[in-house]
């Protein structure tokens, strides 16, 4: 009997807008009025994440940044798994030696060492992504990005790893050459404490061996007497298949990458198509 949904979020609960599927949040509604406990399962960090759902109306503990941050429905943080200054430090002369353009995710909100590097890629990327869009369309796309998630400047990450007042939970890089991210994951792998992962086809985002969204999904159950044999796991890419192995109910969404899709025991609609709410209805019908 499923007690527990946990949601990815892009490409899952946000359609290709970025906006949330208004079909799913009624879904969601229906599965808590029988008992059965919803939590956010994304990459993004808990401000980014609870702003997009509050605006439909949508109110949830979340798992943050694949699993380096839990927290609960009043934003009270559980657990944070960090990654310690060592493992920092050679992720970024990793990234920054195979000229990738990088974020941090910390406890004080991300932090970017070279801002006019990033929005040159993001340029870059979301020419090649949406061919239709004019130059201004880019401009402004790439620009809202940087604003409204606050990304803080520091243009010499020493200041950071220097810095015992801030913690780094996640980083996130980027690049539109798929050999430079296939190198960088096989370099970082080769680490052994840090676990790597990737939310779109550009990017790679990098945590701790212990931060991944299966862990801490089964941490946050546990902690509720709830078994990962009640939990039903939907998302759409390569950071929701730690929860999708561990989910007793795991569904890809349509727009899922191939291996996910093949990975999870079941199969939705895309992310345009409702497929949330599909997922959790079918699975409400036969849920006792």
């Amino acid at each position: 009997m499923i007690k527990v949904i946990a949601s990815d979020m892009d490409g899952t609960l946000l359609n290709s807008k970025i906006q949330v599927d208004e079909e799913g949040v009624k879904a969601i509604e229906q599965a808590r009025a029988k008992g059965i406990h919803f939590v956010l399962c994304t990459g993004r960090m808990y401000d980014d994440a609870t702003q997009l759902i509050n605006h439909a109306n949508l109110y949830a503990p979340a798992i943050c940044m694949n699993g380096a941050e839990i927290r609960d429905e009043h934003g009270k943080i559980l657990k944070q798994i960090p990654i310690d200054t060592p493992s920092a430090r050679y992720t970024y002369k990793v990234l920054e030696d195979l000229g990738m353009y990088c974020e941090f995710f910390t406890d004080i909100g991300p932090i970017s060492p070279n801002k006019d590097k990033g929005i040159a890629l993001m340029k870059d990327i979301q020419r090649k992504a949406h061919p239709n869009f004019t130059a201004e369309e880019v401009e402004q796309y790439v620009i809202e990005r940087f604003e409204s998630k606050d990304v803080h400047v520091i243009d010499d990450p020493e200041r950071i790893f220097n810095n015992d007042d801030i913690t780094i939970l996640k980083f996130i890089a980027f690049s539109s050459d798929q050999a430079i991210l296939k190198k960088a994951k096989d370099t970082l792998e080769s680490e052994g404490n840090l676990a790597i992962s990737s939310s779109f086809s550009d990017n790679i985002e990098i945590t701790h061996i212990d931060a991944q969204k299966g862990l801490s999904l089964q941490y946050y159950v546990e902690r509720m007497g709830i078994t990962m044999d009640e939990t039903f796991a939907i998302g759409d890419n390569f950071n929701d298949v730690s929860m999708l192995k561990m989910a007793g109910y795991s569904v890809a969404m349509g727009n899922a990458e191939a291996p996910i899709k093949k990975l999870a025991k079941y199969q939705t609609d895309s992310n345009d198509e409702h497929g949330v709410a599909t997922a959790i209805r079918k699975m409400l019908e036969t849920n006792n």
